[in-house]
């Protein structure tokens, strides 16, 4: 669910720094709006991915290519050897592995950021900054760091990476209090593509023999 969640936070040059610093806040908080909007006004959108988690401590490296699709607060997550599934009443998580599915009821006030959240949570809760801005090809690009106000939160921050041009997320960090740092490389984004109510629910009839535990 992390996974999900802090993907759809769907994230050295100081070239032009100079523009953001007479008035940095203002123009950091019209950015973020104008990035807030632009999605909010999405029907539905699939984003493919490149996901790496890093932890010194636990010496994880590894590094998963997946792809999300996002319904108003339906999502399905395909990453690996798993298939998350929402439709914003149930949640369905199937382990292609053992071909075996996990069904719960999907409560969204118990997730470390909601999905209705995800655009807009920099003034819910969070400090914003702009800590870096430099050019790739003529695309302009501005990373910003997110930081909960909330102490008890299980992340400290969290950085986007915006192209500013496109108006579009193109990276995201979270950075847990563990050490843990998750990252979330956006390789393609399909805004307004069709998706049918029925793709973000579990359909066990294509997958046979599949065990089911049903934890509701």
């Amino acid at each position: 669910m992390k996974k999900i969640l802090s993907i759809t936070l769907l994230i050295s040059s100081l070239s032009y720094a100079s523009s953001f610093s007479k008035n940095a806040d203002k123009d950091l908080d019209k950015l973020l709006n104008t990035i807030s909007n632009r999605y909010k006004n999405f029907k539905t959108i699939k984003a493919d991915f490149i996901y790496s988690i890093e932890s010194k401590a636990e010496k994880i490296n590894e590094k998963q290519k997946g792809s999300l699709y996002v319904k108003g607060n339906k999502f399905r997550l395909d990453i690996s050897d798993q298939i998350i599934l929402c439709d914003n009443k149930t949640i369905w998580t199937y382990s292609r592995e053992v071909n075996e599915v996990q069904v719960n009821t999907y409560d969204p006030k118990k997730a470390p950021i909601r999905l209705d959240d995800l655009f807009t949570m920099y003034n819910k809760g969070f400090l914003s900054k702009i800590i870096e801005t430099k050019k790739e090809g003529k695309n302009d690009i501005v990373v910003v760091e997110l930081t909960p106000k909330d102490k008890k939160k299980n992340y400290f921050k969290i950085k986007l990476t915006i192209d500013k041009t496109n108006q579009t997320i193109i990276k995201s960090q979270v950075y847990e209090k563990s050490g843990t740092v998750h990252t979330y490389v956006v390789t393609n984004q399909f805004p307004n593509i069709k998706l049918e109510d029925k793709f973000f629910v579990f359909d066990e009839k294509k997958y046979p023999k599949c065990e089911v535990i049903d934890l509701r």
